[in-house]
């Protein structure tokens, strides 16, 4: 039986090496121009379509969001054991307790032409209890 070809973008390491080094100068969400001219250069080194690049800078940004919440949410919970054991506390309930701070974060969704209906609608909030657990 003959393979189908893929519809799922797998960007070229060119592709890759671009775009990482676009997010490090500090793109972050590029508007509708700025994909455009992003995927025609893209485009030299391989298949692409500008929702590829849409969808791109937000994974890559919510990824690192995720990297830098679980990085501080470490260094939180650490923290927070060392005051309750210091105050006395057993060393069990220290390492189970989630800091008060990291308890609720707040993210607002932007809306974006490449977005899909599924999009929460930009005045919507959403709101994550305990941080930490996600």
């Amino acid at each position: 039986m003959p393979q189908t070809p893929s519809t799922r973008w797998c960007p070229t390491p060119e592709q890759l090496m671009i775009l990482e080094e676009m997010y490090r100068s500090g793109v972050r969400t590029p508007n509708a121009a700025e994909i455009q001219q992003i995927t025609a250069h893209l485009a030299y080194y391989g298949r692409i379509e500008g929702k590829n690049v849409f969808y791109w800078f937000q994974n890559h940004k919510a990824r690192e969001r995720q990297r830098l919440r679980r990085l501080l949410c470490a260094r939180h919970q650490q923290q927070y054991a060392q005051q309750q054991q210091a105050a006395g506390g057993s060393s069990a309930a220290a390492a189970a307790a989630v800091h008060p701070a990291v308890m609720q974060l707040h993210h607002h969704h932007h809306h974006h032409p490449y977005a899909t209906s599924f999009m929460p609608h930009p005045n919507q909030q959403l709101v994550w209890y305990n941080a930490c657990s996600l």
